[in-house]
């Protein structure tokens, strides 16, 4: 039998294996793996506090608007110069796979078990199950964290 902290652990080893195992592909191709595995370090640093200061449903909003705005803006820009802007894109996945990587969470907790979008599920939450959910993500995040920091060799071009 394990502990929680041992199954937020595994699972936060897990996703973060998941980055690297994208970052590696991503340099096979030529495609800035390792800014992507970097921008997905520092944007999971960044998470627990914003989680702190903002909130939860807060914070997964404005990760999906970066996510769909640098997705936009890679768009705009691959019609305007006829390819995609890999930095933008990079930038997108990472905050896509990090949305990606909470709601694996919260599926496997048996937090959310639907298909709704979690700005929806989140804000039809009552007042102590919204508390609850912020508490195991917060957890959750910390351990993701650690475990990037441990994992993702920093370049220093993640913010």
């Amino acid at each position: 039998m394990r502990s929680k902290v041992q199954e937020l652990a595994q699972l936060a080893y897990k996703c973060v294996k998941q980055v690297k195992d994208e970052a590696n592909e991503m340099d096979k191709m030529n495609k800035k793996g390792k800014e992507f595995a970097s921008k997905y370090l520092a944007y999971a640093r960044k998470l627990p506090s914003m989680i702190i200061y903002n909130g939860l449903l807060t914070t997964v909003a404005f990760a999906k608007a970066k996510a769909k705005k640098a997705s936009t803006k890679a768009e705009a820009k691959e019609e305007e110069k006829g390819k995609r802007e890999q930095g933008e894109k990079v930038e997108a996945l990472a905050w896509k796979m990090l949305l990606g990587h909470l709601e694996k969470f919260l599926n496997e907790e048996g937090i959310k078990q639907d298909n709704k979008d979690l700005i929806e599920f989140l804000s039809e939450r009552g007042v102590q199950e919204y508390r609850y959910i912020t508490k195991r993500v917060l957890d959750f995040s910390l351990w993701l964290k650690r475990i990037a920091e441990g994992e993702i060799e920093d370049e220093g071009k993640g913010d």
